[in-house]
């Protein structure tokens, strides 16, 4: 991988998600919206949850707003990652074969993608964490933050899967929102999840873990790091593939 070329990819996928103004709105958009509906219409009132990775208390009693301001950060990320990751790795294929042919080597435009990816999904982490101060205090935002972060490089590598195997974008689009509508817009609500009859399905889903560090940081001093590593994991999986389809589909189009 040569270094030169590796920094002119950066340049050219960043310049170009850029220019799409739709992805900056969704930025600040969705988060501000979520974040006012929930201030506006929930009430400040005690309410019990369950924190699925902590075994030794698992209920806590907190404001049933906070909680679903944290839950709404979650359900603002997820989603906007994965729609940037899946804009990533669909917008302009037909460019990027043709740096292939003139030169450019799979592996520096998959490095630059990921560079990308992972500056994105920090920089929209971080924004909504920042975002979120202004309607309440988390016990541990450092913590909080992370969770935010995670979430995103989940749906972040999940994005990027759904880009390698789908080349258009509505059908792309539909599959991400059917899977965060379910996990990280619905069941990942701790209210919900204290009142599930099967816990173990909302474990096996890709905000699980993002959710609980999160959740845990806002309101506990309870430690978070087996749930990073857990959900460190869940998004190499995605990540994983994501590489190998990528990989694949270039390799071919240099054959011919």
């Amino acid at each position: 991988m040569r270094i030169k070329y590796l920094v002119i990819a950066v340049k050219y996928i960043f310049n170009d998600l850029t220019r799409n103004r739709m992805i900056l709105l969704l930025l600040i958009l969705i988060p501000t919206v979520f974040y006012l509906t929930a201030w506006l219409t929930i009430a400040d009132r005690p309410t019990v949850f369950t924190l699925a990775t902590v075994k030794s208390e698992p209920s806590i009693t907190v404001s049933e707003r906070e909680v679903m301001l944290v839950f709404l950060g979650l359900a603002a990320s997820g989603p906007i990652a994965a729609y940037l990751a899946l804009n990533l790795m669909q917008r302009n294929t037909l460019v990027k074969k043709r740096l292939i042919l003139a030169g450019f080597q799979t592996s520096e435009l998959l490095a630059a993608k990921l560079i990308i990816t992972v500056f994105i999904i920090t920089l929209v982490g971080s924004f909504i964490s920042l975002m979120g101060l202004l309607f309440f205090e988390p016990g541990n935002f450092a913590g909080m933050t992370i969770g935010y972060i995670l979430c995103g490089f989940v749906y972040g590598c999940y994005g990027l899967l759904i880009g390698s195997l789908i080349k258009k974008e509505l059908e792309g689009v539909l599959m991400i929102l059917l899977l965060a509508n379910i996990d990280v817009g619905w069941l990942q609500n701790p209210v919900y999840y204290a009142g599930s009859t099967n816990k173990i399905i909302i474990t096996w889903l890709p905000a699980f873990f993002p959710a609980q560090v999160s959740i845990t940081s806002a309101f506990t001093n309870y430690t978070i790091g087996p749930a990073i590593l857990e959900s460190l994991l869940y998004g190499i999986v995605f990540l994983s593939i994501s590489v190998l389809l990528f990989w694949y589909r270039m390799r071919i189009i240099k054959t011919k």
